[in-house]
């Protein structure tokens, strides 16, 4: 069902961003003031005041770090708190980036797989520990050993299958794809450690299509896109109107008469699975989905209970106590639990947080690419520096001093790694190096 959308104000902030950067260290276009709430938890004078400050943060940000644009929103609930452009979407034609701007999301799209994949596993169709061969018999490579593997869902999911990093770029058809399978050696056995793979990714949407019956893409619109009223999110770039289309760049310099951008070209690895293209308004709606607290028999994308089993740890990811969940990330902040997952594709970056215990979440965009994202010192590379930092304390403040039972059931569910075989196993392989790459 769709989200019950916020109740939004126009706020025409005191941030004077024409004066304060009369001398701007990045491009300068004429965004539309940032939409902020004034209802639900933002009838609290701190709260509030630490969204407007917010506001205005990420726009010095941004002017700090050189970024062409970023569009950002931020979510209480089911209540949009936050949602805004800074910045250039193309530099070229000077059109601004608003919160309704497409930017291309690279491995968000992978949180999307995963939502299928349980969806599909709610209505019965697979069991998320069986291997994916027993519905998609083509799912089979070799072991490290020269022994047969057969991955599970949730391994493939999770990044535990064992298959490398990368999708080749010969690969660009379903067959194409199987029969590599057949040839490929697996970095270690099903299961036995962590190691990031775009390309277990790849046969998971492959093999989710299979499961469904239908194309991947035809999937993930009907039975999530459009029930959660992601209007502005598509996998074809030429579908989305050119003013509201981001244009990635690898860099950006000034020149005498403005700015000029180097752009990214597209890569597209493997078409039928494709990246998802989005704005940060429609992926609010994404992560209100994740806080819900529908109405018993009421209809639903996907249940809170198998929302909060996506959030379980799977297998450890180095000694830092972060730890890989069914596509997401989720790591521990003090008192909290962040579940997170980054995607990059050259020129473009985009970050999704949660903080499950709080009901709040963040998502940014970036159309530049993710190594000079990091290597301009922007927070927006780190949502729960800029943002969890600033608003975590106030929203405590607001919140009842008990707990809600949803709440405290998402804490169990993300802590209680004990009870999940498949972490024990694949928790030894703790020196695996960590990534959060597309």
């Amino acid at each position: 069902m769709r989200p019950r959308p916020p109740r939004l104000r126009f706020c025409v902030l005191a941030l004077g961003f024409a004066a304060t950067f009369a001398h701007a260290e990045a491009p300068v276009c004429p965004n539309p003031p940032p939409a902020i709430a004034a209802d639900g938890i933002m009838r609290h004078a701190d709260v509030a005041a630490a969204v407007r400050d917010l506001a205005t943060e990420i726009e010095r940000d941004r002017q700090r770090a050189g970024l062409a644009s970023v569009a950002i929103a931020v979510v209480h609930g089911e209540t949009v708190l936050l949602a805004a452009g800074y910045g250039c979407a193309n530099v070229a034609r000077g059109t601004p980036a608003t919160p309704d701007t497409v930017y291309r999301t690279g491995s968000v799209t992978k949180l999307f797989e995963a939502t299928a994949l349980m969806q599909l596993r709610d209505a019965g169709r697979l069991k998320l520990d069986d291997p994916v061969a027993k519905s998609v018999p083509e799912v089979r490579f070799l072991g490290p050993n020269g022994e047969r593997a057969l991955p599970t869902w949730r391994q493939l999911a999770s990044h535990t299958s064992g298959l490398p990093r990368n999708v080749p770029p010969v690969l660009g058809t379903v067959p194409n794809l199987f029969q590599y399978l057949e040839r490929e050696r697996a970095l270690t056995a099903p299961g036995a450690r962590y190691a990031y793979s775009n390309l277990g990714f790849v046969v998971l949407g492959v093999s989710i299509a299979e499961v469904a019956g239908e194309r991947y893409h035809a999937y993930v619109r009907r039975h999530i896109l459009q029930p959660l009223g992601m209007t502005s999110s598509t996998f074809d770039a030429e579908t989305v109107p050119g003013d509201r289309l981001a244009a990635g760049y690898l860099r950006i310099e000034p020149t005498d008469d403005g700015w000029s951008g180097y752009a990214a070209s597209e890569r597209n690895p493997f078409p039928p699975s494709g990246t998802l293209l989005s704005s940060v308004n429609d992926l609010s709606r994404f992560i209100a989905l994740q806080f819900r607290r529908p109405a018993p028999g009421e209809a639903q994308v996907l249940s809170p209970a198998s929302i909060r089993e996506m959030w379980r740890p799977v297998a450890a990811i180095g000694s830092l106590g972060a730890s890989a969940a069914i596509g997401w990330l989720v790591l521990p902040y003090g008192p909290y639990t962040v579940v997170r997952k980054d995607g990059g594709l050259p020129g473009f970056t985009a970050h999704v947080a949660l903080v499950p215990e709080a009901r709040l979440g963040a998502v940014a965009f970036v159309n530049e690419s993710p190594q000079r994202v990091r290597a301009s010192g922007a927070e927006v590379a780190r949502l729960e520096r800029l943002v969890f930092e600033r608003l975590l304390p106030p929203i405590a403040r607001a919140a009842a001093p008990a707990p809600s039972a949803q709440a405290t059931g998402a804490v169990a569910r993300i802590d209680s790694r004990a009870e999940n075989a498949s972490y024990q196993r694949a928790s030894a392989g703790r020196d695996a190096r960590q990534s959060s790459s597309p």
